[in-house]
């Protein structure tokens, strides 16, 4: 009985578990600004994959669907896909080998792909455990420059968006 308490604890200890996102509860939205008013796109596809300890994320993949950036305005919406070059590159993806699980934070280093161009960033997340899911919570600040997009404009170039950007993200993972 004493062996089997000890594998128990050491089981929950050192358990790795495959990522399960929850997509009905999971969200994920870029935000912005112009010239004329701050807009908002919601990603519609999006999948998290990788393996999670109490310690740590590995291996962790986050792709999003490049066309299910949404604005709900369609001119908006293709200026955005031509802008990513989503005919070419239809994902945005995020990679990190590992991040740090401290408490309630997850920090670490990973390489964000947006239309053909790489970047390391750092990602700082929440994290908000419960008894049948974790809640990441976080937002990353990039510009577009960064990866050779130029910012889009409409109305023959008097309306013009911002160069930063937001990403911001709602993930919870099924235990």
């Amino acid at each position: 009985m004493k062996h089997l308490l000890m594998l128990v604890t050491l089981i929950g200890i050192f358990s790795v578990g495959q990522i399960n996102l929850n997509t009905e509860k999971s969200t994920m939205k870029i935000t912005g600004t112009s010239s004329l008013h701050d807009w908002e796109m919601r990603v519609e596809e999006f999948d998290v994959q990788g393996t999670m300890t109490d310690a740590h994320v590995e291996n962790l993949l986050v792709t999003i669907v490049a066309q299910s950036m949404k604005s709900g305005k369609s001119i908006m919406d293709e200026k955005a896909y031509d802008a990513v070059k989503a005919d070419d590159y239809p994902e945005i993806k995020f990679s990190s080998k590992m991040l740090q699980i401290d408490g309630d934070k997850i920090y670490g280093k990973g390489s964000l792909e947006i239309g053909g161009e790489s970047m390391l960033i750092d990602l700082n997340a929440e994290i908000i455990r419960n008894d049948t899911e974790i809640q990441l919570r976080g937002q990353v600040p990039l510009k577009m420059s960064d990866f050779s997009i130029k910012p889009p404009t409409a109305m023959f170039g008097t309306l013009k968006t911002g160069d930063a950007v937001t990403i911001h993200y709602d993930i919870f993972l099924n235990k």
